[in-house]
């Protein structure tokens, strides 16, 4: 296994100025590293400050400032009208519906840990080059802000030869219900609903669809020769979408998952912290005392007070 670490040596420190929520998850991304942050104060020597929205450090001050922006840059907002805004939105939902939001501060989070990436990219300028350039006459100044991080993610699925010549023309960037729009081609690929929760499932090949068929008792409906082929499904899903999911509502999680296991299939159920600390499907040590999930690399202490990361 390839293993990659970083190692700060005489971190300095990183300071905050005001509080909105991209900030927040910032900070707790950081914190989640060994890396912790001071409040800023006028004269402080902090090389590197986090600032909320539109405040600003003190006239004179030469500290690299991240702004974060819970919506545009410049602009008062939420992430709610970030994710509206980047065109995320446009394909959460039914077909013919209204567009659904993201859940759970979505946008705030990837904008802050945008931000604390580029902190680490900093300190490790730092860790190269054994300075911060953050007396130069011109302030350094990086702005991240939610709507421009779900702006990538929008542009990159939206990225069709077609819509060179047409504006998001209704069979590529719409609302699609539980399949996912020009996903790869292959049945079933989606959220769906069963007994007592949801599951995922991920239907890649001819093979896939086959055991799933299999899990939900091969009904009699996916014996039809109209539902055998995946890749036609993908492209008129709407009927065997609703077959599929009605099937599912018949079986739990579990049930789901012990069978997908068995038979080879693709499907995997949705559970929260709780679910998985009881059920042993994950390692021993994934949750923390206080139920936190771990981070997918360990921290650990590195000469002295110098924090480092090793996935």
């Amino acid at each position: 296994m390839t293993q990659r670490s970083l190692h700060f040596e005489n971190v300095p420190e990183i300071a905050t100025l005001g509080n909105n929520h991209s900030l927040h998850y910032a900070d707790h991304w950081l914190s989640r590293i060994g890396l912790s942050t001071v409040p800023y104060v006028p004269g402080c020597d902090a090389p590197i400050v986090l600032v909320a929205g539109a405040q600003d450090v003190e006239a004179g001050a030469k500290p690299i400032k991240v702004m974060l922006w819970d919506f545009h840059t410049d602009m008062p907002g939420t992430g709610l009208q970030a994710a509206a805004a980047s065109g995320i939105c446009w394909v959460l939902g039914n077909p013919g519906q209204a567009p659904l939001a993201l859940p759970l501060d979505m946008p705030e989070k990837w904008c802050g840990l945008t931000a604390a990436n580029i902190v680490l990219a900093l300190l490790l300028d730092l860790e190269l080059r054994g300075t911060i350039d953050s007396k130069s006459p011109s302030v350094h100044r990086y702005d991240v802000s939610a709507a421009d991080v779900l702006r990538c993610f929008a542009d990159q699925n939206a990225d069709h030869e077609a819509l060179k010549d047409a504006v998001l023309p209704s069979s590529l960037w719409r609302r699609n219900g539980s399949v996912a729009v020009d996903h790869g081609g292959i049945f079933p690929q989606g959220f769906y609903p069963c007994r007592d929760g949801w599951v995922g499932v991920i239907g890649r090949s001819r093979r896939d669809w086959k055991a799933i068929r299999a899990v939900i008792g091969d009904p009699a409906w996916a014996n039809d020769t109209a539902y055998q082929d995946p890749f036609a499904l993908a492209l008129q899903p709407g009927d065997a979408d609703r077959l599929f999911a009605a099937s599912l509502l018949q079986f739990d999680r579990d049930d789901l998952l012990a069978r997908s296991i068995e038979l080879g299939a693709t499907i995997a159920p949705v559970y929260n912290t709780l679910e998985l600390a009881s059920r042993d499907v994950v390692r021993q040590d994934f949750f923390d005392a206080q139920g936190n999930a771990s981070l997918p690399f360990e921290i650990f202490p590195h000469h002295g007070e110098a924090v480092g990361a090793q996935t």
